[in-house]
């Protein structure tokens, strides 16, 4: 009776070292990616709170050693004032923020701020009133986003591509408000397509993005009339490379909308993105 006790602490003493060594290999093969965080503010006010502060530091040393290649930095309103007077709040808010990050970011590793502004509108709607005052606290907010080097690299077949690794295919332009692409990008799809067929171990999901703008106009296929733009501009992909020789198991896509702008202009947002999802032996 002993004895199987001790054979039962030891299983378990097992099971929980085996437990903490699969969390640590899943930290360790966090992929590359966008990341963002949000600051909100009281009513009428652009100073920052205490506990508002304390995440927002938080947020800077989770991302201290991130080698970022820019980051932007956006004030939103809710519609208590005139346009004018969300600007000037909104944009004094970003400017709150700018400082913070700007002093308390110790990393050799400066950022490149590319944008820093308010935009003086709300970024939320609703016809239900009983959710009106809750949104509009939404609203009264900086979004901080930060684009990691190598989502923005260039042309990565040269590269030792790993698991987790987010690459942004620049080559790759499509026609406006179509899931085609620009006739001057299908020689950039063609080696795209001859690296991944090569490498035939290589797993991947292709992420497709479109810039946010108001009415999500961006958003609409104008073929279909659909606002998928984002999913059938990545099926499109995926379908080409399936079509040449990728085998489709190997192959995933999704549409993300404009949820994942890098901060620069809506041109660089219209973008395809291959995220390496893992790579067989």
């Amino acid at each position: 009776m002993r004895r199987q006790k001790q054979l039962e602490v030891k299983r378990v003493v097992f099971i929980f070292v085996l437990l903490l060594f699969a969390s640590s290999v899943s930290a360790k093969e966090k992929p590359v990616s966008i990341l963002s965080h949000n600051v909100f503010f009281n009513t009428d006010a652009y100073d920052i709170s205490t506990e508002e502060f304390q995440k927002l530091l938080d947020f800077i040393k989770a991302t201290e050693n991130i080698d970022i290649e820019r980051m932007s930095i956006v004030g939103f309103c809710d519609d208590r004032g005139s346009l004018a007077y969300n600007k000037q709040l909104s944009d004094k808010r970003a400017n709150v923020i700018r400082n913070i990050i700007a002093k308390y970011r110790n990393s050799d590793k400066k950022p490149k701020i590319v944008k820093t502004k308010g935009k003086g509108e709300v970024q939320l709607t609703t016809t239900e009133k009983t959710l009106f005052k809750e949104l509009r606290s939404l609203n009264r907010k900086v979004t901080i986003v930060i684009a990691p080097k190598k989502l923005i690299a260039g042309s990565f077949y040269g590269e030792d591509v790993k698991k987790g690794d987010l690459i942004k295919l620049n080559g790759l332009k499509f026609k406006k408000g179509l899931r085609y692409l620009t006739p001057e990008s299908l020689s950039s799809l063609k080696e795209l397509t001859a690296f991944l067929v090569k490498r035939k171990n290589i797993f991947f999901t292709i992420n497709g993005h479109v810039c946010c703008t108001k009415g999500g106009r961006e958003s609409k296929d104008k073929e279909t009339g659909k606002l998928n733009l984002s999913e059938v501009r990545a099926k499109f992909i995926r379908d080409y490379l399936v079509k040449n020789g990728v085998n489709p198991k190997r192959v995933r896509y999704q549409g993300l909308k404009g949820q994942y702008n890098l901060g620069g202009n809506n041109n660089e947002d219209k973008r395809v993105e291959l995220l390496i999802r893992y790579i067989s032996k």
